[in-house]
Order: structure tokens, then C-alpha cells, then sequence
């Protein structure tokens, strides 16, 4: 119980942390609401174990109801379909036929995405529609914040800008791997995952090849 109270604690802080704080109010009232629901279920749960299956399973319930409330999120994701065409072309790699899925249950989304090959590399770009999820958003909410860096001997991880929205840079530089990762309005999430390549700069060109600023107005 304890445990899962530390978790619901800092998913919650950061879903309401740095500039955004005021535009996600709401997702952070999910959240706690949720937190609590969890909590309160856990320890159902464990009063259960002592007294009885039928307490155990009320606990489990209002668990699941928790974590319900977590995940959802304040908007219908729009369909894959209208994801797909934001999968360009990259110039010079070969893009395999873009896939996509649309989810209702138990956290509704969307996501689309395409593979690309350039001779040993290889590339994936996806990009989902979390419907305002909070719970689908607040990990890398902690990694957006301005001026956050981390580097070690292989390589590193830093936030940065794309479009003027917020991302995240992954590289290590021994085994040619690199991650670039942004939050677009709030919402969609785009992210290029590669090996085999140079640099970190292939990775984030391949994001910045997306129209973001349409992608922002999609509804």
C-alpha cells in the first residue's frame, strides 16, 4: 500500500510541475482523486486479508476505479487515420506502409507510426494522440523541464525545444542510439527512436520533419 501510494504521489507531482501548472489543474484533480481511490482500495485490500475475500474484493474494485480515473482522459482521441499523413517521408531512407491503432480501453489513444531504413540504420517515428491522459503524459512531464540534463561517459539525456514545444533528447553514443521525444500541445506525443545512426541530430531532424504546428491544431 505504501508503495503504491509513493507512485500516485509523484505521478501526481509531475503532472503539475514548471510553466504548465495552471493548464493542468484538471489532469492533476484526475489524478489525485485517482491516488486516492488506490490508496483507499489498498487498503481494503489489506483489511481484507485479514477478515475476509469479500473485503479483498471490494478493494480490488475501487482499485481498478482509481486507476480508471488516472488515465482518463478529457478529450476523444481522434483516429489513427488522421495521424498517419504527419509520417513524412525522410529524405534519403526508405519508409516502410505507416500502421496505426485506435484504443478505448482502458487509457483512450491513438497512434500511428512508420519504419525507415537507411542502408544499416534504422529508424522508428510514432506519434499518439494521448487524449489529454494525464497519466499517459506525467512521465515524461518530469523530463520536460527547462534546463534538465543528464551525461554520463556514453552519452546523455536533456530536454530541449522542437517547434517551441517541449522535448527530450536521448543519446549513447557506443551503441549508435539515440531517442528524440516531444509533447505537442499538451497532448500528442511525437517520438523517433533510432540505431545505427551518427548522431542525435539524425533523430531530432526526423521529428522536426513532422508539421508539428498542424499537428498542435488537430481536434
Amino acid at each position: 500500500m505504501q508503495r503504491i501510494a509513493v507512485v500516485a504521489a509523484l505521478i501526481s507531482m509531475a503532472a503539475c510541475g514548471g510553466s504548465e501548472r495552471a493548464r493542468n489543474e484538471e489532469a492533476t484533480r484526475q489524478l489525485e482523486k485517482g491516488a486516492q481511490q488506490v490508496q483507499q482500495g489498498a487498503g481494503k485490500m489489506a483489511e481484507g486479508a485479514r477478515q475476509g475475500s469479500a473485503e479483498m474484493a471490494r478493494g480490488f474494485q475501487q482499485m481498478a476505479r482509481g486507476l480508471q480515473q488516472m488515465a482518463q482522459g478529457s478529450v476523444t482521441p481522434v483516429p489513427f487515420e488522421s495521424l498517419i499523413p504527419f509520417l513524412p517521408e525522410l529524405p534519403g531512407w526508405t519508409r516502410s506502409d505507416p500502421k496505426g491503432e485506435s484504443v478505448t480501453t482502458p487509457m483512450a489513444h491513438s497512434r500511428a507510426e512508420a519504419r525507415y531504413t537507411q542502408g544499416e540504420a534504422r529508424l522508428t517515428l510514432a506519434i499518439a494522440d494521448t487524449a489529454l491522459s494525464a497519466i499517459l503524459t506525467a512521465p515524461l512531464a518530469m523530463f520536460l523541464e527547462s534546463g534538465f540534463a543528464e551525461r554520463d561517459a556514453d552519452g546523455f539525456k536533456r530536454a530541449t525545444k522542437v517547434a517551441g514545444h517541449p522535448g527530450l533528447e536521448d543519446w549513447n553514443a557506443p551503441s549508435k542510439r539515440g531517442e528524440v521525444t516531444v509533447l505537442v500541445a499538451e497532448r500528442f506525443i511525437v517520438k523517433a527512436s533510432a540505431h545505427d545512426v551518427a548522431s542525435i541530430d539524425v533523430v531530432r531532424k526526423a521529428v522536426e520533419t513532422v508539421d508539428i504546428g498542424k499537428l498542435a491544431a488537430l481536434k
